[in-house]
């Protein structure tokens, strides 16, 4: 994306950013508990990266290969090249860094932090509400990850006490969208373990 696409170089970063939480759960079973629990927190505010990527699918309104309801596609390879790397860094990255939370949620059980099946359900649920919050001061707000550093109270506040009904409703409908992607995950990593038995 970084070096060839010629509209979708901000991608990069924004992959890279989906890529942090799947390098942080590479980590946990070597560390001690206290540092698990720190890294976890650090796992948690870069977690919403990876669903963030699929609200880019709509820079796809950029590329010319689609002119309108009453026309046909353009064969314009540039554009569909661009489609392509947007698509598979979306795809890619968004359910690679989606499928961390498995990896984090495993190594609660592991660690006896989490003892219930609701509890490990809660704690899907949070962590998905939480990140459809940040999707939407992200996106809309245009906070990243980093102003929890560089304006720590301007930024919490932004996204603990603006409240309207349309950012519920987003945070709604993005929760949903997480779990079904989320259950699709859970579909492939079954179809796998019946295919090796």
């Amino acid at each position: 994306m970084l070096f060839f696409s010629n509209m979708y170089h901000f991608m990069a970063l924004n992959v890279v950013l989906a890529y942090i939480p799947l390098e942080i759960s590479f980590h946990f079973k070597q560390v001690s508990n206290r540092l698990f629990i720190l890294l976890g927190m650090l796992w948690l505010l870069f977690y919403p990266n990876a669903p963030y990527l699929f609200t880019d699918f709509f820079h796809l309104e950029k590329l010319s290969i689609y002119r309108g309801m009453n026309q046909v596609f353009i064969l314009n390879l540039s554009d569909w090249f661009s489609f392509s790397l947007l698509t598979i860094g979306i795809c890619v990255y968004g359910l690679f860094g989606m499928a961390t939370i498995f990896t984090t949620l495993n190594e609660c059980i592991r660690r006896n932090s989490l003892h219930k099946k609701w509890q490990e359900f809660f704690f899907l649920f949070l962590v998905t509400i939480l990140s459809s919050v940040a999707i939407f001061v992200g996106r809309f707000d245009r906070l990243h990850s980093i102003h929890l550093f560089t304006k720590p109270v301007q930024t919490l506040k932004i996204i603990f006490f603006n409240w309207s009904f349309d950012k519920l409703l987003f945070i709604f409908l993005f929760t949903g969208l997480q779990l079904i992607l989320l259950a699709t995950i859970v579909g492939i990593n079954k179809m796998k373990t019946i295919d090796t038995l």
